[in-house]
């Protein structure tokens, strides 16, 4: 089984013994993949960081989320899936949940993003973008 499946499905578990209500405007697979990223990318944000994270995938996505899973698994565009660990605290993924099946019903606020970096580095591609915002340690950008 390949990793990504594997995590899904200890994150599929995850979602079934916390008996969470999943979004109307999203599929399981979109809300378990978004909340993944936002997990392993901003579980240390504030909830608007972390739903500023999930509004890049949805963006990526361009707002379907039968996208979602494709984005954040797509090779090196996020740093976790390189290392795929696992989840350490249920809690933190229940938010990430939660926040993830909200991002697919919200408006973005993040005016268009579709790339962010930690602000603590300067990745070559952001001198190609334009900046949109910052929320918390992260730098949010979209094409120019």
């Amino acid at each position: 089984m390949k990793r990504p499946d594997r995590l899904l499905i200890m994150a599929a578990a995850v979602l079934l013994t916390l008996n969470v209500q999943c979004s109307e405007a999203a599929s399981e697979s979109a809300i378990l993949c978004t909340a993944l990223n936002i997990y392993h990318e901003a579980r240390g944000e504030s909830v608007r960081g972390q739903l500023a994270v999930a509004m890049v995938t949805r963006n990526r996505a361009k707002q379907d989320p039968d996208k979602a899973c494709e984005v954040v698994f797509k090779r090196a565009q996020f740093s976790w899936t390189l290392t795929m660990n696992g989840l350490q605290d249920s809690r933190d993924f229940e938010k990430s949940i939660h926040i993830a099946s909200l991002a697919w019903e919200s408006v973005d606020f993040t005016n268009g993003s579709t790339h962010y970096h930690a602000d603590h580095i300067r990745p070559e591609w952001s001198r190609k973008m334009v900046q949109t915002t910052k929320i918390g340690r992260h730098i949010f950008y979209r094409s120019k």
